[in-house]
């Protein structure tokens, strides 16, 4: 093994120093950057993968023993090679848990996911949007009267006229939704 190799995990693993896991990280770049071209991870760019690089070279450093001859680079690539792997099943495994939850909505009974209440809005709502397409100018701006959006004063000016023809005109509109079965 090379003497910078040895003294740099030597103070990674007696002293945590951070300047000698950045000179093995740089040494090691090129492997690095061959497993970033060999697997592919959604939303792994090339500093996540310096970041995992980062934390698994400091890990081999802590439990590295090169008194049987074997060499730190191949055990730093093996187990990089490892977690990469672990990374992508775990993300596959993900993937699974979501087509397995999609298939149980496809499944499902569509009546069973809404509240009565909330298919009620629902109609309600295309009720309202149906009778409101029919409306005129002066009706339109009683609808938003009636939502609240607008004044009484405003209304009346908006279509100028007076507050008693425009209660006239927001009793039509309230009709008109009145026909909606309830």
């Amino acid at each position: 093994m090379h003497s910078d190799e040895t003294l740099w995990i030597d103070q990674i693993r007696t002293n945590n120093d951070s300047f000698a896991l950045s000179k093995l990280i740089e040494k090691y770049r090129p492997m690095i950057d061959n497993m970033c071209n060999k697997y592919y991870i959604v939303g792994f760019d090339h500093s996540d993968w310096y970041q995992e690089a980062f934390f698994i070279c400091y890990q081999t450093c802590k439990i590295f023993d090169g008194s049987t001859g074997s060499k730190f680079g191949s055990f730093f690539k093996l187990r990089f090679r490892n977690h990469a792997i672990d990374l992508i099943r775990r993300e596959n495994a993900n993937k699974r848990k979501v087509n397995t939850l999609a298939k149980l909505l496809e499944e499902s009974d569509q009546d069973q996911l809404t509240t009565p209440g909330h298919r009620r809005l629902v109609e309600l709502s295309e009720h309202i949007e149906q009778v409101t397409s029919t409306m005129g100018q002066d009706e339109l701006v009683a609808m938003q009267f009636i939502f609240g959006k607008i004044t009484l004063k405003k209304a009346c000016d908006d279509i100028n006229c007076d507050e008693k023809r425009f209660q006239e005109i927001v009793f039509s509109c309230k009709k008109k939704i009145s026909g909606y079965n309830s």
